[in-house]
């Protein structure tokens, strides 16, 4: 054979090969393998009680749970506000339950493909997922990434890797930490629904404009009732994108509660009436410039118990806490427009113009009195 042809046959083999590995390694359909059925992480369903904390890292952030001794969890970079219960159970379930199917690829070169590359920054698309027990010490670290689906071994499925180790895995299984950190939290924070609310009562931060805005039936449009003074709004438009804003109240991120925020005024305020004897105050702050709420909950004497616990449970849920809120969400909420001020009209020109123009009149009679003196010299000279 030629050498020159040789060197063809040795290009395209290289070249199928590599178009092969490909394939391979990124195809969704793979056969189960030896490994088929074996957990990956075993063990960890006995353990799972003994997890205090779970880490997420993903495109440079990071989102810590930690549990706290009722075994609810919080995320500590919220200063320990609820998370999602039920949502982080469902993880370390997954977590538990992963099958392996069989290898993948162990070439750090070809970890992007399947996105379990190495979490180190926000280029990053393998999520990091960190269990510490209550000793702090890591009960697994795993790098979660594509996720995949397969007819022949019947399932849904990840490729995952050990950070600590070379051989990528595809598994079986079901465990979802993506999203942001809203998606993790309780965000929405009003038990409102449509035909629930009652009354709402809008007052600036001055406490003396005040708006209310009321419905007489769960199933009638809310109407404006009272305003204090001309300069509101009061359009169908404004009343129910209010309405939707308080419905679908959540906020973009959270904070504890400044002990001393009762010293702040703020600069809007609301009291909410439900028809089933909820009370709601929402009051607006200004900080850095950006819009907080601070929300409190009641319920009135003849409400039904089922209403007095459930203001029991907001109340002690959302006292400690203080939101951002969304820039959307306040310009809903607020109906103030702005008062014109009273135009001046018939006073009396400052002194300053006065003194200006009192030097013209000085010249002027000046002027006078020197004409007066030339015609006199006139005078006197044809007399002469």
């Amino acid at each position: 054979m030629h050498p020159r042809s040789f060197y063809k046959l040795l290009t395209a083999a290289v070249i199928a090969f590599a178009t092969a590995l490909g394939v391979w390694i990124l195809t969704p359909e793979y056969s189960a393998g030896v490994f088929s059925g074996q957990p990956l992480i075993p063990g960890l369903m006995e353990k799972i009680n003994t997890i205090e904390a779970v880490s997420i890292e993903h495109g440079g952030k990071t989102m810590t749970f930690q549990k706290n001794e009722a075994g609810d969890w919080g995320m500590v970079e919220t200063d320990g506000y609820p998370a999602d219960k039920e949502r982080i159970r469902n993880i370390l379930i997954g977590l538990a339950g992963l099958e392996k199917i069989e290898p993948k690829t162990a070439l750090p070169e070809f970890y992007p493909d399947l996105q379990v590359e190495d979490n180190i920054d926000e280029k990053s698309k393998s999520y990091l997922v960190t269990l510490l027990n209550s000793e702090g010490n890591p009960l697994t670290r795993l790098l979660i990434g594509k996720r995949t689906k397969g007819i022949s071994w019947n399932g849904q499925g990840y490729f995952v890797r050990f950070p600590n180790e070379a051989q990528s895995w595809l598994v079986r299984g079901n465990v979802d930490v993506t999203g942001d950190m809203r998606s993790w939290l309780a965000v929405r924070l009003l038990p409102l629904v449509k035909g629930r609310t009652s009354s709402v009562t809008i007052v600036d931060g001055t406490k003396t404009r005040e708006a209310v805005y009321k419905r007489v039936a769960p199933a009638m449009p809310m109407q404006p009732s009272f305003v204090s003074d001309s300069y509101f709004i009061i359009s169908d438009d404004f009343i129910a994108d209010m309405e939707e804003a308080l419905t679908a109240f959540d906020f973009a991120d959270v904070a504890a509660r400044p002990k001393n925020l009762g010293q702040e005024t703020p600069f809007s305020s609301a009291f909410i009436e439900t028809f089933d004897g909820l009370n709601i105050y929402l009051f607006l702050y200004l900080m850095d410039s950006k819009p907080f709420a601070a929300v409190s909950f009641a319920a009135t004497a003849n409400a039904d118990p089922a209403v007095k616990e459930e203001a029991v449970e907001l109340e002690q849920r959302h006292a400690p806490w203080l939101y951002q809120m969304p820039a959307e969400t306040v310009s809903a909420l607020l109906p103030f427009l702005s008062v014109p001020q009273e135009k001046t009209v018939g006073k009396e020109q400052p002194k300053e113009t006065a003194a200006k123009e009192k030097p013209q009149k000085e010249s002027a009679q000046k002027k006078k009195t020197s004409e007066k003196k030339t015609a006199s010299q006139k005078k006197s000279s044809k007399k002469k």
